[in-house]
């Protein structure tokens, strides 16, 4: 679903259904905003809140009148190239990441702990090339920048 806010900016709110009858209704981002010192610092944005309000809506005329039960804030996990940072990390033995896949993460973490879960117990993923997402692609462009 893409929307348009009211800022002119293009908006692509995500509706998930969760068990139990409810539903989850995210996805009102902002670029380049500082990510707070802690966690506790953190708090949902009203405009944000009452767009999410409006796509719930749109939907149906039921979820226009659902009770609302929580409200929550996050900021997504991203790297600067967009793509996510799936293996072993340089410089330290035995430690391994599988972070930035944004709003993707969710869609893609079962391929994701399967590559990973193969690259630590075999010492190479089978199931996906995860040459694209070696995390040593950081390193190598800062030293490249440094030059």
């Amino acid at each position: 679903m893409q929307l348009q806010g009211t800022d002119g900016k293009s908006l692509e709110p995500e509706v998930y259904p969760r068990p139990g009858g409810q539903v989850y209704i995210c996805g009102v981002s902002e670029e380049d905003v500082p990510v707070p010192a802690t966690a506790a610092d953190v708090h949902p944005r009203p405009d944000a809140i009452a767009t999410l309000q409006g796509v719930a809506a749109s939907v149906s005329q039921e979820l226009g009148r659902a009770e609302l039960l929580q409200q929550q804030a996050c900021y997504l996990p991203c790297t600067d190239d967009g793509l996510p940072a799936i293996g072993r990390v340089p410089g330290l033995e035995n430690a391994y990441v599988a972070t930035g896949h944004s709003c993707w993460g969710i869609l893609n973490a079962p391929a994701t702990g399967e590559a990973l879960s193969e690259l630590i117990m075999d010492g190479k993923a089978k199931s996906v090339d995860l040459r694209a997402f070696d995390p040593a692609r950081f390193v190598r462009r800062r030293a490249a920048a440094r030059a």
